[in-house]
C-alpha cells in the first residue's frame, strides 16, 4: 500500500501538486479553526489525520511548494537554537493594577464616566506578540523588556489555534496570551508525573523550549486581545471594531467580553466574578479598556503603561505582606522550589506564612528580595504564591548553587528553568518520595502522613519505600515513641499490609519514576504491557523499546525515561524488594462487559449530554453494568460523568482527585468495554 501511494504522487505534475497542496492547506486550516477556535469540529479525528498526512506526503515530494504558513509546521522541529532577540515594532507595555471596585471606578470617573469600556478576562498565561506580514505569521515574540523580546516563532507556530495564514493579505501586530485550559493542564501534568506547579508556569516554559517539537507536544492555546493594523489604522474607531475584525481573521479572543458604559462597570464586574470559578482556563482578573480609539490617543501613555486601560485584580485573593526570609524546599524529583517566609496574613480564609517563589527566573523577573513588600495570591492553588513586588528589598535574592538538604552541587536541566538536586539519596528527595508513595491517590496507606513519615525517616526506621514493609519488625520499639501508641501503630501497619493488595496499575506510578505516572501506566497496560516482568523484558531490548512509540500518547521523552528508569540498579533493587514483600507485580485483568465492568465503582452524573437524554439514561447504563448510583460528589465517589453545566460537582470532583469523564471519554470507555449503549438507552 505505501508503494502504491508513493507512485500515485509521482504521477502528479508540478502544477497539479501545487494546486492540491494549496487546497489541502486551506481545508486543514479551516478544520483547525472549527476545532480549536469554534469548538465545532465537522470531521472525525481520523479523517483530519488522513488530510494532514496527505499534505505531509505531498510537501515531502514537492518541497518547493511548502510555505511558512503550512499547517504541517505545527509538528515542530528538532533544531536546537538559542533565541534571537527581536526589536518590537511598538512598545509592549504593561497595565496599571487596581485591587478594588472603588479604585477602579475612581479611574473610570476620572477618565470618561460616560464612555464605553470593554471588560475582558485577564488571561493568566504567557504574554506574546504576533507579527503578520501580507497575511503570513512572520514572528512570534515574547514581551521581554517591552522593547526587545525573544523570537520564539518556531514554537508559536505549533500552537493549534493560531492561524499561520490569514484570510486577508494584511499586516497586523497582535498582543495575545498563551495558556492551557485546566483540563489540558491536568492531563498533561498527569502524563508528566505531576511535576508542574500550575498552567501559567507550564505555558511560559513551553514557549521557551529549545526544540519546537517539544512545544508541539504541549496543549497550548492563545487568546488575542488587541491589535495594530499599520496600513488600516484609521479605519477602526473603536476597540469593539478591532475585536470584530480579529474574529473575522479567525483569531481566538477572550469569551464573554462585554462593552458597557462607565456607570455599568461595577455591575458587570460582579457578573464576571460569578463566572470566574467555573471557567475552563486560568484568569487572574479583568482588563478594562476605553473603547473609543480617538479618546485613547488623547489620553496617551506613561513610559510603562497606557492611561486608557486598567487591570482589575480580584481583591479577595491578594494581600500585601513583608518577606521575612527566603528558604527552599527539595521535592522528590530533586526540584528546588524557593519559598518566601512572610509576615502572617489572612488569605482566602486561612492564615498564610509561606508563599512559593517558583524558581530563580521568577525571582529575577519580579525582583524579589528579603525585606520586600509583596502581594500574595492563592489563585485557587493550595500553596500561595508571591505575585508582585510593591516595595523592593535590599537586593534580589539568589538561590545558592548547593542543595539545602545534602549540599550537592545543583544542576539546571535542559529546557527547564528550575534548579535540581541530582543526588538520588538526598534526604529530602527520599522523604518526599515516600510521602508521595503513601498518598491517597497512590498507594493510600492509612496513618502515614507527612509528619509520621518524616519522623520515621529522621529516626532511622525507614530509608526507602521498601523499608515500610519491614516496619512490622520494629513494632515494639515504635510504640515507645512519643505520638506512636499501640492504636496508631496498628493502623499504620494495617495500612501497609493492605497496600500489598493494590493493583499494579497503582503501584507503578506510585514509585515516582520519571514519566511513569498514572496515564502512561494505563497506556502500557492497555497495550498488553501489564507486569513488571514484561516491562523489564522490554527495557533490555532496544527494538521493543522503540516499538513503544507506536502507542499513542508515548513520545521520545517517555522512551528515554523508560530506559533510564529500568537500567538504574537502585530502581531494580527497589522493585525486587517490593516483589519479595508481596506486592502485586502484574495488573489485575479488567472485566469484560458481561462481568459487570462498573462493579465496585460509585458514579455521579451531572450536566447535559447529547447521547443520553435525559441524563438518567447514562446512570441507568452504569447501574445495569454493576455501578453504584450516587447523587452527590464525596470522598467515596469514584467517578464523575460531567457534561456542560456540571458546575460545583465538577469543581469538587477535581478537588478530591476523582476520575472525571466528559461525554466523549465516556463513549470511548463504553467502546473499550464493548458495550453497545445505543441498544440500552
Amino acid at each position: 500500500m505505501p508503494k502504491k501511494k508513493e507512485d500515485s504522487q509521482k504521477t502528479l505534475s508540478e502544477k497539479e501538486a501545487k494546486g492540491l497542496i494549496a487546497k489541502l492547506s486551506d481545508e486543514i486550516r479551516h478544520h483547525q479553526y472549527l476545532y480549536y477556535v469554534k469548538n465545532d469540529p465537522k470531521i472525525s479525528d481520523f479523517d483530519f489525520d488522513q488530510l494532514f498526512r496527505r499534505l505531509q506526503d505531498l510537501e515531502e515530494e514537492f518541497p518547493q511548494f511548502k510555505d511558512l504558513a503550512s499547517p504541517t509546521l505545527v509538528v515542530g522541529s528538532d533544531l536546537d537554537k538559542d533565541f534571537e532577540k527581536f526589536q518590537h515594532k511598538l512598545p509592549v507595555l504593561s497595565l496599571i493594577n487596581t485591587y478594588s471596585d472603588n479604585e477602579l471606578l475612581e479611574w473610570v470617573n476620572k477618565t470618561d464616566p460616560d464612555g464605553l469600556y470593554s471588560v475582558e478576562w485577564k488571561i493568566d498565561g504567557a504574554s506574546i506578540v504576533l507579527y503578520y506580514e501580507n497575511g503570513i505569521l512572520k514572528n512570534g515574540v515574547t514581551r521581554g523588556s517591552g522593547g526587545i523580546g525573544d523570537d520564539v516563532t518556531d514554537n508559536i507556530r505549533t500552537i493549534r489555534n493560531i492561524p499561520l495564514r490569514l484570510p486577508e493579505p494584511m499586516t497586523v501586530y497582535l498582543r495575545g496570551e498563551v495558556f492551557m485550559t485546566f483540563k489540558d493542564f491536568e492531563e498533561f501534568n498527569t502524563l508528566s508525573s505531576g511535576k508542574y506547579a500550575n498552567p501559567r508556569n507550564l505555558s511560559a516554559g513551553s514557549i521557551k523550549q529549545k526544540n519546537s517539537s517539544d512545544t508541539a507536544k504541549r496543549p497550548l492555546r492563545i487568546f488575542t486581545y488587541d491589535a495594530t493594523f499599520p496600513n488600516l489604522e484609521k479605519k477602526f474607531k473603536t476597540h469593539q471594531e478591532i475585536f470584530s475584525k480579529l474574529e473575522k481573521l479567525t483569531f481566538p479572543v477572550p469569551p464573554n467580553t462585554a462593552f458597557v458604559i462607565g456607570s455599568k462597570i461595577a455591575k458587570t464586574i460582579q457578573e464576571f466574578k460569578k463566572q470566574k470559578d467555573s471557567l475552563g482556563f486560568p484568569t487572574d482578573g479583568l482588563v478594562i479598556k476605553l473603547n473609543d480609539i480617538s479618546k485613547r490617543d488623547a489620553l496617551g501613555y506613561t513610559s510603562h503603561s497606557p492611561r486608557w486601560a486598567r487591570a482589575y485584580k480580584f481583591d479577595t485573593i491578594m494581600k500585601e505582606s513583608k518577606i521575612v526570609d527566603i528558604t527552599y524546599a527539595v521535592g522528590r524529583t530533586g526540584k528546588i522550589t524557593p519559598r518566601a517566609e512572610i509576615e502572617p496574613v489572612s488569605l482566602a480564609g486561612t492564615t498564610v506564612t509561606f508563599a512559593t517563589l517558583h524558581n530563580q527566573d521568577y525571582i529575577d523577573e519580579l525582583g524579589v528580595g528579603i525585606g520586600a513588600i509583596v502581594r500574595v495570591a492563592k489563585r485557587g492553588e493550595i500553596i500561595p504564591a508571591v505575585e508582585e513586588v510593591v516595595v523592593p528589598g535590599k537586593e534580589v535574592f539568589k538561590i545558592p548553587d548547593r542543595c539545602p538538604s545534602c549540599n550537592t552541587q545543583t544542576i539546571k536541566k535542559e529546557s527547564l528553568v528550575d534548579l535540581f538536586c541530582p543526588n538520588p539519596d538526598c534526604p529530602d528527595r527520599v522523604k518526599n518520595g515516600i510521602i508521595f508513595y503513601c498518598q491517597r491517590k497512590q498507594m493510600d496507606i492509612e496513618g502515614l502522613g507527612d509528619k509520621q513519615i518524616e519522623f520515621l525517616y529522621d529516626h532511622d526506621y525507614i530509608k526507602s519505600i521498601a523499608d515500610l514493609y519491614d516496619l512490622k519488625d520494629q513494632k515494639e520499639k515504635l510504640m515507645e515513641e512519643e505520638g506512636f501508641g499501640e492504636k496508631s501503630v496498628n493502623i499504620i501497619l494495617k495500612g501497609i499490609e493492605q497496600s500489598k493488595q493494590k493493583d499494579f496499575r497503582f503501584l507503578l506510578p506510585s514509585l515516582g519514576l520519571s514519566e511513569l505516572g498514572h496515564k502512561v501506566t494505563e497506556l502500557l497496560i492497555e497495550h498488553g504491557i501489564d507486569s513488571i516482568d514484561e516491562i523489564l523484558s522490554i527495557a533490555k531490548d532496544q527494538k521493543k523499546i522503540e516499538s513503544l512509540l507506536e502507542i499513542p500518547g508515548i513520545g521520545p521523552s517517555t522512551i528515554q525515561a523508560f530506559q533510564e528508569n529500568f537500567s538504574d540498579k537502585k530502581n531494580l533493587k527497589l522493585i525486587e524488594r517490593l516483589r519479595k514483600a508481596g506486592l502485586k507485580m502484574k495488573a489485575d485483568p479488567i472485566q469484560v462487559a458481561d462481568q459487570q465492568p462498573f462493579a465496585g465503582q460509585s458514579w455521579c452524573v451531572t450536566g447535559s449530554f447529547e447521547n443520553f437524554q435525559p441524563r438518567d439514561k447514562a446512570m441507568d447504563l452504569i447501574v445495569y453494568y454493576g455501578g453504584r448510583k450516587v447523587s452527590a460528589v464525596s470522598s467515596k465517589t469514584t467517578h464523575l460523568l460531567a457534561g456542560p453545566g456540571a458546575g460545583s460537582k465538577l469543581e469538587k470532583a477535581n478537588e478530591l482527585g476523582i476520575a472525571v469523564y466528559d461525554e466523549k471519554q465516556f463513549l470511548d470507555l463504553l467502546k473499550s468495554l464493548k458495550i453497545d449503549f445505543k441498544n440500552l438507552v
